[in-house]
C-alpha cells in the first residue's frame, strides 16, 4: 500500500514538472499519430496508403493545412473522410481547449500554469472565467459551422443527392471555419468558381475562423450594446485585427485582379474576376481553397500570395502565419522610428516593449525557419515544373502558414521532402513563439546585467 502511494506521488510529481506548453505539443503529436493509424486502416482508403502518406495527411488535417498527397475525394472512403473531418475539428479548436473542457466536465480544477498558458492563447481569459471562454468557443464554432453548412446545403442539394449534399456541406463548413482547405471535390472549388453563394459563404466562414474568439466576442457584445443604446467600445486588439484584416483583403483582391486580369482571369467577366480575386485573397491567407490552377499563376502573383500566407490570420484563432497583429506591431515600430518617437502608439494606446520584442523575435524565427526549410526542400528535390525555386518557396510558405495551396509540388514529393513539409506544418500550427516558449519555459532571469557597448549598423 505504501509502495503504491509512493509510485502515485512520483507520477503526480512528474506530471507537475511537465509544462502546459509541452503537454500541448505532446497532445498534437498523439493526435497526429492516432490519425495516421486510423487512416492506415484498410477501410479508410480505396487503394491503400503508405505510412508516410498517412502521417502527412494526418498532420495536414490536425494542423488544418490542407496540403494533400492523395485525392481526398477519390482515394479516401466515407470512413476516411470522417476521420479527416474529426482531425480537422480537433486540430482547429486545439487539443488544449478540449483538455480544459474535459477537466471542466469532470469537475477538475485548473492549475495556475494552465491558466496562464490558456491566457496566452485566448487573452479574453484575463477578464472571464476559463469555463465561460470555453463555452463561447464551442458555441461560436457550432453556430458558425451550422449556418455555413445550411447555406451550402441549399446549393449542393440542387446538384447532389440529399445525403451527398449534406456530407459535402458539413465537410466544407468545418474545413472553412477551421481554415483547413480540405475539400471533398477533386478540383477543390474550381467547379464553383463563378458561384457567388458558395464562394462568399465559404469566404465568410474562413474570415470568421481567422479572426479569433476574442474579436468575435467583442463584435457580438458591441452589436448587442449598440442595440441597447450604449457606445460600442472595442479593445486595441480587436481594432488592429479588423483594420489589418480589411487592408490585407483589399490589398490581396486588388493585387490578384491587376496581376491576372489578362492572364488567368482573361476569360472571365468583370464581376467574376473580382469574385475570384476576392476569394483567393481570403483563402490564401490561411485556408487553401482554390478556384483556379495555382500553378498557372504568374510569378509576381505567387510572390504576392507568399506574403499574404506568411502573415496569415489573427491571434487566438484557428489560422496560421505570424498573425495580423504581429505585422501591425512591426509597421507601428517602423512608423515610430521614422517619426522619431520612443513609443509605438496606436489608437491612443502605447505598446509594451515585451509585445514589440515578441513580435520581432517571432518574425525573425519564422523567416529563418522558412529559409532553412526551403533550402532543404530544394536540396532534396529537383522539381520538373516551372518556377522551381518559387514553387519550393511557395510550398514551404503554404505549409508554414497552414494554408494548403500548392503549385503542384506536393504530389511530386519524395519521402524526405514529405518529412520536411510535415515538420513545417507542425511548426506552423503551433507557432514559432510557442515552441520558443516551450524551449525556455524554465528559463530564469540572470540577477545581473553586462556592460553595454555600441556597434556600427546599417
Amino acid at each position: 500500500m505504501r509502495l503504491k502511494r509512493t509510485l502515485r506521488n512520483r507520477v503526480k510529481g512528474l506530471k507537475n514538472t511537465i509544462s502546459p506548453i509541452h503537454k500541448v505539443i505532446v497532445s498534437f503529436l498523439v493526435l497526429i499519430t492516432l490519425g495516421a493509424l486510423l487512416l492506415s486502416l484498410p477501410w479508410s482508403t480505396t487503394k491503400g496508403i503508405s505510412v508516410i502518406d498517412a502521417f502527412f495527411t494526418s498532420t495536414s488535417a490536425v494542423c488544418v493545412t490542407g496540403l494533400v498527397v492523395l485525392d481526398t475525394a477519390k482515394d479516401f472512403t466515407l470512413f476516411g473522410k470522417a476521420i479527416i473531418l474529426i482531425l480537422i475539428q480537433f486540430g482547429g479548436l486545439g487539443i488544449m481547449t478540449f483538455s480544459i473542457a474535459l477537466l471542466s466536465l469532470l469537475g477538475g480544477s485548473y492549475s495556475i500554469r494552465w491558466r496562464f498558458t490558456f491566457a496566452s492563447i485566448y487573452s479574453e481569459v484575463n477578464t472571464l472565467p476559463v469555463k465561460n471562454v470555453l463555452k463561447r468557443i464551442v458555441l461560436y464554432t457550432f453556430v458558425i459551422e451550422t449556418i455555413t453548412a445550411l447555406v451550402l446545403f441549399i446549393k449542393f442539394v440542387q446538384i447532389f443527392p440529399l445525403d451527398a449534399a449534406a456530407g459535402h456541406a458539413v465537410f466544407h463548413a468545418v474545413s472553412a471555419f477551421c481554415n483547413a482547405g480540405f475539400s471533398t471535390f477533386s478540383d477543390s472549388l474550381t467547379g464553383f468558381r463563378n458561384d457567388t453563394l458558395v464562394l462568399l459563404t465559404i469566404s465568410a466562414g474562413i474570415i470568421l475562423g481567422g479572426m479569433g474568439f476574442l474579436v468575435l466576442t467583442e463584435l457580438f457584445r458591441g452589436g448587442y450594446t449598440y442595440r441597447k443604446g450604449s457606445d460600442r467600445t472595442y479593445s486595441l486588439h480587436t481594432k488592429l485585427v479588423l483594420t489589418v484584416t480589411a487592408v490585407l483583403l483589399l490589398y490581396g483582391t486588388l493585387s490578384l485582379l491587376l496581376l491576372e486580369w489578362d492572364f488567368v482571369l482573361k476569360e472571365q467577366t468583370v464581376f467574376e474576376k473580382v469574385l475570384t480575386s476576392f476569394f483567393h485573397s481570403v483563402s490564401c491567407r490561411t485556408a487553401g481553397f482554390n478556384t483556379v490552377d495555382i500553378g498557372s499563376l504568374r510569378e509576381s502573383t505567387l510572390f504576392t500570395l507568399i506574403g499574404l500566407m506568411f502573415i496569415g490570420g489573427s491571434p487566438g484563432s484557428i489560422a496560421g502565419g505570424i498573425k495580423t497583429t504581429t505585422i501591425a506591431v512591426i509597421f507601428g515600430v517602423v512608423l515610430a522610428k521614422i517619426r522619431g518617437r520612443s513609443q509605438v502608439v496606436l489608437w491612443g494606446r502605447s505598446l509594451s516593449h515585451d509585445t514589440i520584442d515578441k513580435s520581432t523575435t517571432l518574425i525573425i524565427i519564422s523567416l529563418l525557419f522558412i529559409y532553412v526549410c526551403t533550402f532543404l526542400l530544394l536540396y532534396l528535390h529537383s522539381f520538373d515544373i516551372n518556377h522551381t525555386f518559387l514553387s519550393g518557396f511557395f510550398e514551404v510558405a503554404s505549409a508554414f502558414g497552414t494554408v494548403g495551396l500548392s503549385t503542384g509540388v506536393t504530389s511530386t514529393l519524395f519521402t524526405e521532402g514529405k518529412i520536411v513539409i510535415i515538420l513545417v506544418m507542425f511548426m506552423g500550427r503551433l507557432g514559432p513563439l510557442v515552441l520558443l516558449t516551450a524551449l525556455n519555459i524554465n528559463k530564469k532571469e540572470v540577477p545581473f546585467q553586462y556592460a553595454e557597448e555600441n556597434i556600427m549598423i546599417g
